[in-house]
């Protein structure tokens, strides 16, 4: 099926190719002189030249649009650490991320948070939604291990009910922007506060919610929890899909590139009106490029919508076989089988849901199988490679106080396992937990976490792998380049490996679990391998 852009008018076929994209490889800091890769798409040859990103990583200009693939990848991209266990330790007070949510007696489930490299200088930094009628607070990453406040210094020191965050480029200029979600001002709740800060060159935010036509979910009543950005229609610009948990506040808004316009109804979501909205996300979960739209809700109201390629989406929740009775809240996305398809882990008030995917948008439960079921009452949820060991590892957050961190036990993608490790890797903080990102925030080459908990400090972990044997890693960031019909960071992308006879896959994540959002990477444990035979990229 052609995509939506391939019907407008372009360079001739004479024209030389223009600059389509970046890969942007990171080891941070360490790059050898000798490194060299060629790049190429299915179709056409592209010539490479390299240059060093501000982290020390290696940058590849000059994609094709599509699938693209690095051949002969070399092994200065892959960085041995010393280590084989996880261990995680709360370096908090040490980053200088001094910071608490507050609550409103209205939101007792609301705590969220986002990171993303708002300067660009290839360090991750933090946003905080603060709650209730404090003042956000955004904390940019010194490059040395700790943070700076600067939420007033860049405009965005606001006291509002703040619930959640998504980071994306909605613009297009480069720069990655903010959608907070919002119960209003500071003295009392009312809708039309959601805010959509505008970055100024990575210096400054600009709240241009209002005029972009996103300020608004719903009328009468204040509403909004977890956002995520996607381009549904594959036009090149992030569309936003905002969750309610009161019915009928659960909103689509397409990028017209100049506004937004809401398009729920016409895109064929009216059963969102039914939904107790928490969490929203975009991904390809069929593998036609066009992301399906999943939804999830609160008492058993979650929804799995099918792109159909044309605007339009058609529910299948019940053909799917993601209609499990179950409150759920956070969601997180991984290929855990390694089949090529994108499978999505739920959390939930009891037991939780790992939806393994069979194709044709079709889903088996498999949590309690594998054993990921159990985690008390569960809220964000991330899956990442916490020990580098290449297999996808499972962190969530509780209301109850503890939290839950399923290291995978697999030996072969076919033998899917876990083993509950939290305690064992020092994740032992009391907090009620609600937001959960993962990011490398000291650059180190593996995943820490931050926690964004209810009524209690945020928390912030620094993964240091301890253990015999050696461990390496790949980070992939993504740029379109001079591209407007690929969407910004990657956003939605397919990023593959093949590792020796194994295709590993993970996904550039536009919103990511509970109200919070990850880091936009495709991070790959490597285990021992010390050189992969192939990146391709599918955008």
């Amino acid at each position: 099926m052609p995509r939506p852009h391939e019907k407008q008018s372009g360079p001739s076929a004479s024209s030389p190719p223009r600059p389509m994209g970046r890969l942007l490889v990171s080891p941070p800091r360490i790059l050898s002189q000798a490194l060299s890769c060629k790049l190429v798409s299915t179709a056409q040859n592209f010539a490479i030249e390299g240059s060093t990103p501000p982290w020390g990583g290696k940058e590849l200009t000059n994609m094709s649009r599509s699938i693209l693939q690095v051949l002969a990848l070399a092994m200065a991209f892959i960085i041995p650490v010393s280590a084989q266990t996880a261990m995680f330790t709360d370096q908090t007070v040490a980053t200088g991320v001094v910071a608490s949510h507050v609550p409103t007696y209205t939101a007792s489930f609301a705590a969220g948070g986002a990171v993303g490299d708002f300067n660009r200088d290839g360090f991750q930094d933090i946003f905080i939604p603060s709650g209730g009628g404090v003042p956000d607070r955004l904390f940019i990453n010194n490059g040395n291990g700790t943070f700076t406040d600067q939420a007033a210094a860049w405009g965005v020191a606001i006291a509002h009910r703040s619930t959640g965050a998504a980071v994306g480029d909605f613009d297009g200029d480069g720069w990655l922007d903010i959608y907070v979600t919002s119960l209003g001002p500071a003295g009392n709740d009312a809708p039309g506060f959601h805010r959509l800060y505008k970055n100024n060159g990575g210096a400054s935010f600009t709240d241009v919610a209002a005029a972009m036509g996103v300020a608004t979910t719903s009328q009468g009543q204040a509403d909004g929890w977890g956002a995520c950005w996607g381009d549904y229609d594959l036009d090149g610009d992030l569309d936003l899909c905002v969750a309610g948990w009161i019915t009928n506040t659960n909103v689509l808004f397409r990028n017209d590139g100049t506004t937004f316009t809401a398009v729920t109804a016409a895109a064929g979501l009216g059963a969102l009106s039914q939904v107790n909205g928490f969490t929203p996300r975009f991904v390809d979960m069929d593998g036609d490029l066009y992301p399906e739209l999943i939804f999830i809700g609160d008492f058993s109201t979650s929804r799995y919508f099918k792109n159909n390629g044309d605007g339009t989406f058609t529910d299948v929740t019940a053909s799917s076989g993601t209609s499990q009775d179950g409150t759920e809240m956070g969601m997180t996305v991984g290929d855990f089988d390694e089949d090529g398809l994108f499978d999505f882990y739920v959390t939930t008030i009891s037991t939780n849901n790992l939806y393994m995917n069979q194709g044709n948008n079709t889903f088996l439960n498999q949590a309690s199988t594998v054993g990921v079921a159990n985690t008390q009452w569960g809220w964000g949820t991330v899956a990442t490679d916490f020990d580098n060991d290449t297999f996808l590892d499972i962190v969530a957050t509780t209301q109850s106080g503890r939290q839950y961190a399923f290291q995978s036990t697999a030996t072969a993608p076919s033998q899917l396992s876990f083993n509950e490790v939290a305690l064992t890797i020092g994740l032992n903080t009391s907090i009620s937990g609600r937001g959960l990102a993962n990011f490398d925030y000291d650059n180190d080459g593996d995943q820490d976490l931050v926690f964004f908990p209810f009524n209690g400090p945020i928390k912030v972990f620094r993964n240091d792998l301890s253990g015999t044997g050696n461990t390496h890693w790949l980070r992939v960031f993504l740029d379109r380049g001079n591209n407007p019909f690929v969407a910004p960071d990657g956003i939605g992308c397919k990023v593959t490996i093949q590792l020796g006879s194994r295709q590993i896959v993970r996904f550039i994540d536009g919103g990511s679990n509970y109200a919070s959002q990850s880091e936009l990477s495709a991070f790959f444990g490597l285990g021992t391998a010390t050189s992969v035979n192939q990146v391709t990229v599918e955008w």
